[in-house]
């Protein structure tokens, strides 16, 4: 077996990405695109030369070996990408604009593949030279996908391996706010590196006056964190480490197609400067880079670069850092 050096583990679904900019009600037609926040993230790992494995569960339908053929194709290993037994379908989500025209996501996820992927399809062979495990709020949403997570968790500790969380909210997928936020506190009791968007700190600070740094120094109080980086798209990102400063990192202006997995790009750019042995900053500054890549396509996984894209735009920029992490 390949060990891989970073894993993902969650929801991969079919994106349905609108060729026009209306609410979903108003929408005539829409694009086939690959998707679901974990596996946009190993993509743009495979895709960057890192070696990557991908654990979760699809439908035994079209859509789950059209999306089992793409991580194929894009290197990453599939071999814990269980196929349902029990007619789970695998699920789709279409992405609209709502009344003030932000992206918004209407999934079709009832008894879906992902959310039945169990502990015991965990390998934990899978884990032992794994350096990054990385997680989203959507396999917290229900059993049996959470003990699921939680075991990768646990054997990835095990191995030495850090937790990376990007709480990559949908609101509607779960019953109410205390119980989204219950979630998510709980998971944070097992996180290294915790990315979260400003709107998602800012729910889940939930408090009426919002400080950045008053709401990221809370949760490194109440949990055990090594590192916070706060996304805040145009305007960049900071990043705080438990005992250091904060840094603030701007953001490339380019021009911007679709701000679809723009996120997930920068987790991708972020978590692949700590391979390198990046400084924190420098990082941040990848991530930012590949973050900028991501907009200037429609999509989110197929926006994702490629090494060589990556190096590109670090040069255009006039930015000198040096990535050596080689490919798989």
């Amino acid at each position: 077996m390949v060990f891989p050096e970073v894993v993902s583990i969650g929801e991969v679904l079919v994106d349905f990405i609108p060729n026009e900019i209306a609410n979903l009600k108003g929408l005539t037609s829409f694009q086939k695109c690959p998707g679901g926040a974990p596996a946009n993230y190993i993509v743009g790992m495979s895709r960057l030369g890192v070696k990557t494995a991908f654990v979760g569960k699809v439908g035994d339908d079209p859509f789950g070996d059209y999306l089992r053929d793409v991580l194929q194709s894009e290197g990453v290993n599939v071999a814990n990408l269980v196929k349902a037994t029990n007619g789970e379908r695998t699920t789709l989500a279409f992405v609209y604009y709502d009344n003030d025209m932000d992206r918004d996501f209407f999934f079709y996820r009832n008894n879906s593949a992902d959310v039945n992927l169990t502990a015991e399809e965990i390998d934990s062979k899978l884990f032992q030279k794994t350096k990054y495990l990385h997680f989203g709020s959507l396999s917290l949403t229900e059993e049996p996908v959470k003990s699921a997570t939680y075991r990768a968790i646990d054997i990835c500790k095990e191995n030495n391996g850090q937790i990376c969380f990007d709480p990559n909210i949908r609101v509607d997928l779960w019953k109410n706010d205390e119980m989204l936020r219950a979630a998510i506190e709980q998971a944070l009791e097992k996180v290294d590196i915790f990315l979260p968007s400003l709107s998602e700190l800012q729910f889940l600070y939930n408090k009426k006056n919002f400080d950045e740094q008053d709401a990221i120094d809370y949760f490194f109080t109440k949990f055990p964190l090594k590192m916070i980086i706060l996304k805040k798209g145009k305007e960049g990102c900071i990043i705080k480490e438990r005992n250091g400063y904060f840094l603030t990192i701007p953001s490339f202006e380019v021009e911007i197609v679709d701000t679809t997995g723009a996120g997930d790009g920068f987790n991708v750019g972020f978590i692949f400067g700590l391979l390198n042995e990046l400084s924190i900053e420098e990082a941040g500054i990848v991530g930012n880079a590949i973050g900028a890549l991501v907009v200037q396509k429609k999509g989110a996984m197929t926006s994702l670069p490629f090494r060589n894209e990556l190096e590109e735009f670090l040069q255009k920029e006039n930015i000198p850092i040096k990535l050596k992490q080689k490919k798989a």
